[in-house]
């Protein structure tokens, strides 16, 4: 599978990290200094695991690699236990990733010099889970250390029954340690135990492990077997014990890598190992990157491995054609730094996932031919992002190898296939994709009922209606009703980015992609036969707004009165409001009207013929402009060149009809609507040339 936008992280970023290029076996010169950490960030379905996925298949074989996926409870191996918990006595999240690290990097990679050794940090996590899961007493204390050191002195290999009666003194304490471990811990102590019975306690690794733990002071003073029965300690206080203790561990860590890299190796060049940590954005995540990005900057710089991890964040503003701001798509070097900086915040480097381009999109259909806009119409609804615009290709790809044509109205009810090994019946494409974006079923209904809404207040409204039903109409029993503030909440954590429309802080989903699957959703679920509820809802929200005789409609009004059809009282209102001679004010209005979801089924008809507007041509101007750019914005409408003609057309009939300053800012628009149209662009995004008078 081709990743798209992510050049510059794959070929020149990561490449630079671990001296390897990502195709072939040049091995690059590794600049002085220490590497920065990568985070690569964006929203739902941009890529996030797919591009570290990508990256693990370049490299593998080549060089030590470990991937870890900081959000699921087993660090994505199928088949692992749940990682400890915050109430566990001698095991965190942290220090499970450790041992899922270090067996990852413990494997030798076919084509690499050597085998990654980790004495020091398997000291240390040897430590702090075989140290007894109850509290010491004080009396105890001297015969706990002498256990300590004698099992870190018997686990050395010198001889072969040594090495038996070791292997299975450990395999004892396994149990009685994983009893205090919580869940999965004795699953990630498994391959601990094999590095310890076979090659890392050698009597010389053994001697600088501890050597090392010595000068690491984690106590006031003893030698290295005191020093980690300190660390055993430290690990069971506090949480700020605790995350010292998890520091000196990340340390041994980086130290072990080190310590691989002789002077021979560095000169032959030998590769780096490459870290893969997806979802760092997660409490486990934030505190790992945290603690590694704080043990980069205050420890002495070492060879280090290269690390890269992804993070769910808003995205960035779609960018123009001379955006020259960092993503995985185009970025400068050098991502080394000889210098120290003032915080360790300095050391990590946040490149956003490139949104997917036009032509990257069109690509990405292969030898396949769909109907003409078919690429413009998943680029947009997508918004550049990887995962959406591939299932929408996934879908359309089926269709067209089936000889069927593809329909752009049609296009979010396509069936797609679940990938394997995913079991399930064939969803239409919005539903898989809704599935993916909001994976709780709950939560995804909940959005759907408040995305009519265009402020909280009228999500509050919404809200006290709100009944969860399961897909086939029942209610669901003794479901809670979730406050706005709470979804609201939902919103801001998943990073889905809010993006005002005119006229208005909302709408209460905001992300354009997200918004237009759930309006979907929800004309879905309504279907033909309930389209009382839909006009109900948009009823119930629009006497939320000023409609005094005295003044025109407010535009949010108009907009849930257009949402149900009712095109007559929308074309006097506007009407009425040009008198008042703010024509970007005016245009304004008009976009968020026209961004109206449309009703069930077929987008409503009007409520009268522009033809028998009474002669009047601004008024037939009017009702005709706001008909056809309502049709032209719904999210799977294609630029239709009779629409937009007639859109032209009624624009140049309002600046003929204007004062001076209005007939200006409505010419622009005559001028400069159409071919923005034509390039795919919709209300409410329409600009308005000037700020609206208040």
């Amino acid at each position: 599978m081709t990743l798209y936008g992510r050049t510059a992280l794959l070929d020149a970023v990561v490449p630079s990290l671990v001296g390897l290029q990502s195709r072939g076996a040049a091995r690059l010169r590794i600049p002085g200094g220490s590497p920065l950490l990568i985070e690569c960030c964006g929203g739902r379905l941009t890529g996030k695991t797919a591009l570290l996925k990508d990256l693990s298949d370049r490299y593998a074989q080549r060089l030590p690699q470990a991937y870890a996926d900081l959000g699921a409870a087993d660090f994505g191996r199928p088949g692992l236990a749940s990682v400890a918990d915050e109430t566990t006595a001698n095991a965190s999240g942290t220090s499970d990733l450790l041992f899922y690290l270090m067996d990852g990097l413990s494997q030798k990679p076919n084509e690499f010099g050597g085998k990654l050794s980790f004495p020091r940090l398997t000291q240390g996590l040897l430590a702090i889970t075989s140290w007894q899961s109850v509290v010491v007493q004080p009396a105890e204390l001297p015969a706990a250390r002498r256990r300590l050191a004698g099992l870190l002195r018997e686990s050395q290999p010198d001889l072969q029954e040594r090495n038996q009666r070791v292997a299975g003194w450990i395999r004892q304490v396994t149990p009685a340690a994983a009893a205090g471990l919580g869940p999965g811990v004795g699953e990630l102590v498994a391959p601990l135990t094999d590095i310890v019975t076979t090659e890392l306690f050698g009597p010389r690794a053994n001697k600088h492990g501890l050597s090392w733990w010595a000068e690491r002071r984690v106590g006031p003073q003893g030698d290295g077997h005191s020093q980690l029965t300190d660390l055993a300690m430290r690990f069971r206080g506090d949480g700020g014990d605790r995350r010292r203790a998890e520091h000196h561990l990340v340390a041994a860590l980086l130290e072990d890598i080190a310590d691989h890299y002789t002077w021979l190796r560095l000169k032959n060049r030998v590769p780096r190992p490459l870290l893969l940590l997806d979802n760092v954005h997660t409490p486990l995540g934030r505190a790992v990157l945290d603690t590694l990005t704080r043990v980069w900057h205050d420890e002495p710089a070492r060879t280090r491995p290269g690390i890269v991890a992804t993070a769910l964040a808003e995205e960035p503003a779609v960018p123009g054609s001379d955006d020259t701001a960092p993503s995985t798509r185009s970025a400068s070097g050098p991502f080394w730094r000889q210098d120290r900086p003032q915080t360790a915040a300095g050391w990590v480097l946040r490149l956003p996932l490139a949104q997917l381009d036009l032509d990257e999109v069109a690509e990405m259909f292969g030898a396949d031919r769909p109907e003409p806009g078919t690429a413009h119409v998943i680029h947009r609804l997508s918004a550049g992002r990887a995962g959406v615009a591939d299932a929408l290709v996934q879908a359309a790809q089926r269709r067209i190898r089936r000889h069927e044509p593809v329909e752009h109205g049609a296009l979010l009810d396509l069936p797609i296939e679940l990938p394997a090994p995913e079991d399930g019946p064939t969803l239409p494409v919005y539903e898989r994709l809704l599935r993916l974006l909001t994976p709780d079923g709950e939560t995804r209904e909940r959005l759907a009922y408040y995305t009519p809404a265009l402020d909280d207040a009228a999500a509050h409204v919404l809200n006290a209606g709100y009944a969860p039903r399961h897909r086939g109409g029942e209610p669901v029993a003794g479901a809670a009703v979730v406050p706005v503030a709470g979804t609201r909440s939902l919103l801001r954590q998943e990073c889905w980015d809010h993006r005002p429309w005119p006229g208005t802080d909302g709408p209460f989903v905001g992300h354009p992609t997200l918004r237009a699957l759930l309006v979907h959703d929800l004309r879905t679920r309504m279907g033909r036969a309930e389209t009382e509820e839909w006009t109900g809802s948009h009823e119930r929200l629009r006497i939320l707004y000023p409609t005094d005789a005295a003044e025109p409609h407010d535009a949010r009004y108009l907009h849930h009165s257009l949402a149900i059809g009712d095109t007559d009282l929308v074309v006097r209102a506007l009407l009425r409001r040009l008198a008042g001679q703010d024509a970007p004010g005016w245009l304004a209005a008009l976009n968020l009207v026209c961004a109206a979801p449309h009703p069930p089924g077929n987008a409503a008809e009007p409520a009268t013929d522009p033809r028998t507007a009474g002669g009047d041509p601004v008024r037939q101007a009017v009702e005709l402009l706001v008909l056809n750019l309502w049709l032209q914005s719904h999210p799977l409408a294609h630029p239709d060149q009779q629409k937009i003609n007639s859109i032209r057309l009624q624009l140049l009939t309002l600046a003929q009809n204007s004062s001076v300053g209005p007939q200006k800012v409505f010419y622009q628009a005559y001028e400069e609507w159409p071919q923005l149209l034509n390039r795919w662009l919709q209300a409410p995004d329409l600009p308005t040339y000037g700020e609206p008078r208040t």
